[in-house]
């Protein structure tokens, strides 16, 4: 504060924004300036995108990892490959060929994926049969499988578990719950957020997308997998999103659009692109679980790291806190602001928290309470809504184009640069 009060001597009266006042020309009249309302009046003089923002804006990186993590990993613990057939233990002398052709039922798009012949096969062996009899009477899958491993070179827990044919609803399912775990996880993450701050959210939702993580890669069953996803999604999308916000609140308006966008484009792309990199080198769906999930522990350390939102802190009454938040961003951006300022804002801080004490708790009902709020949220819902299922949707079945779906998951997850680069471009010249 005492550099505050040399630096206004140094440079005279004027220098004092929060004492100036503005001279009409031809009159005697004087205009005062118009006084700091919120942290964005900040910014001009604590420095819209300094070295504090940019710190926070390369922070923002492992967090964009563990968001592209927990989205998109289950994706490649749970891929089936593309040729499968029922197994015959009878038959494991002969080559793969040779089983194949003797106990899979032959149909106009090839073997058939589900149904076998059931006979005697000692007798079959016995016998020195090399062709199937198409006499032969046919029945379905017992429980074990064989896989065609080419387009997906590595065991996956729905190879190791057969979710194929009558349980080929397995994977969808278990991303079905991920999901609800989300809607639960936003919830529960949001209230935390607003009661004991963002910093603690932004742990708590990482740790829990840590600990199910870890626990997914022991899992053995279906439902044991089911309740560990359902955990990690608790996680979905607060891993990062929380953070998201924290960063943008900390940054001047003119560059909001740059960070909001940027950071998806390159952190988060990068990270989902190197997804599918990982599965295939590690080639073990387990050791790809831990590979994966584990990094998200590194989210304890945020406390010291991530400075809690100002705003939060200013609503919860605790002004003294965040001018200290305000006065490091001062000072590692090399800026020096007149007292008066911090003066008034500080004052102005006061009130606000003031009013927000005195203002009854929202809902999400107060969302449609009035008509325009209504139709705003409902607007929103919808458009979040139709955006998320289109970009899921093409990112999840790439599989289906029967291509290299590691190559093509690549290609549709890096489609999000050059949309958010379009972005940046764009939206700060809208008229």
């Amino acid at each position: 504060m005492e550099s505050h009060e040399k630096n206004n001597k140094v440079n005279g009266d004027t220098s004092d924004l929060g004492n100036m006042t503005y001279e009409m020309k031809g009159t005697d009249s004087k205009v005062e300036p118009p006084r700091l309302k919120d942290l964005d009046d900040l910014f001009p003089y604590v420095g819209q995108f300094g070295w504090y923002q940019r710190i926070l804006f390369l922070l923002m990186i492992p967090y964009s990892f563990f968001f592209a993590f927990v989205y998109f990993a289950q994706i490649f613990m749970v891929v089936v490959p593309s040729e499968h057939w029922c197994y015959v233990p009878e038959l494991a002398n002969l080559t793969v060929e040779e089983r194949r052709h003797l106990s899979i039922p032959l149909t106009t798009n090839g073997y058939d994926k589900c149904t076998v012949y059931d006979v005697d096969w000692n007798k079959v062996l016995q016998n020195g049969a090399v062709d199937p009899d198409a006499k032969w009477p046919i029945k379905k899958c017992d429980s074990k499988w064989e896989f065609n491993f080419t387009d997906v070179p590595y065991e996956t827990i729905a190879t190791q578990l057969g979710w194929v044919c009558d349980r080929d609803n397995y994977p969808a399912t278990a991303q079905s719950i991920f999901f609800c775990g989300a809607i639960i996880g936003g919830l529960f993450f949001g209230w935390v957020a607003d009661k004991y701050g963002r910093v603690p959210a932004i742990v708590g939702t990482n740790m829990a997308g840590f600990f199910a993580g870890v626990g997914t890669a022991f899992t053995n069953s279906f439902w044991s997998f089911c309740l560990c996803r359902f955990l990690v999604g608790l996680a979905y999308d607060n891993c990062f999103v929380i953070m998201y916000i924290l960063v943008l609140e900390y940054v001047g308006p003119k560059w909001r659009t740059f960070v909001a966008n940027m950071s998806i484009a390159v952190y988060f792309t990068f990270a989902a692109c190197i997804l599918p990199w990982i599965a295939l080198g590690v080639s073990d769906w387990r050791y790809y679980t831990l590979i994966t999930s584990v990094p998200l522990v590194l989210s304890i350390l945020t406390p010291w790291v991530v400075p809690e939102s100002a705003r939060w802190l200013i609503s919860q009454g605790r002004i003294d806190e965040a001018m200290k938040i305000l006065l490091k961003l001062e000072r590692i951006n090399r800026k020096k602001i007149p007292d008066a300022i911090y003066k008034e804002f500080k004052d102005t801080a006061i009130h606000m928290a003031k009013e927000d004490a005195e203002t009854k708790n929202y809902t999400v009902a107060d969302l449609f309470k009035t008509p325009r709020l209504r139709r705003n949220s409902i607007l929103l819902l919808f458009i979040w809504t139709s955006i998320a299922m289109v970009f899921d949707g093409h990112v999840r079945n790439v599989g289906s184009l029967g291509l290299d779906m590691f190559i093509t998951f690549t290609i549709a997850t890096a489609t999000e640069f050059p949309a958010d680069i379009l972005l940046i471009l764009l939206l700060d010249r809208r008229q």
